[in-house]
């Protein structure tokens, strides 16, 4: 449900100044995914999903279901990308997700199957950001600003 979140994420955003503008734009510029035969898939993941308790256990499994597998490493990928996921943290989960034959990114350059998914959950979140600045009526936080960055480099890309 990857691109369908982000779609309605984008469309939540009411606003017409110049970072609804970027948003959107990043999100329209989106290259469409690459088909993907469908695979198990946590639906929600992101590096809180694991937990360490005499083994690392998946939790919050309720949006279990059958996809690309990518779109479960999305978040973390968008969160290095957009420089929120100190690049040491992401080549240590990244080299253990392949060490183990983490089947989502297949055995060549990682990005090759990640950047489409970290690009989309970028523009989702930032478009998350925006709609929850303007409803708490306050200013976009660093995080946030890092997010809408992120969506402009999308856009020069």
């Amino acid at each position: 449900g990857g691109p369908a979140r982000a779609a309605r994420a984008v469309g939540r955003m009411s606003g017409d100044g110049p970072v609804e503008a970027l948003v959107r734009r990043a999100f329209k510029e989106l290259p469409a995914p690459a088909p993907v035969t469908g695979l198990l898939t946590h639906g929600d993941w992101h590096l809180g999903q694991l937990v360490r308790r005499d083994r690392w256990l998946l939790i919050d499994v309720d949006d279990l279901g059958v996809g690309d597998q990518a779109w479960d490493l999305a978040r973390p990928a968008a969160w290095y990308a957009a420089g929120l996921l100190d690049p040491a943290v992401w080549q240590r989960f990244l080299g253990a997700y392949l060490a183990a034959g983490g089947p989502a990114l297949g055995g060549g350059d990682p990005w090759a199957r990640l950047d489409v998914p970290a690009r989309a959950l970028t523009v989702q979140l930032a478009a998350v950001a925006v709609v929850n600045a303007g409803r708490e009526a306050r200013e976009l936080d660093d995080v946030e600003h890092s997010l809408i960055e992120a969506c402009s480099r999308i856009v020069r890309a």
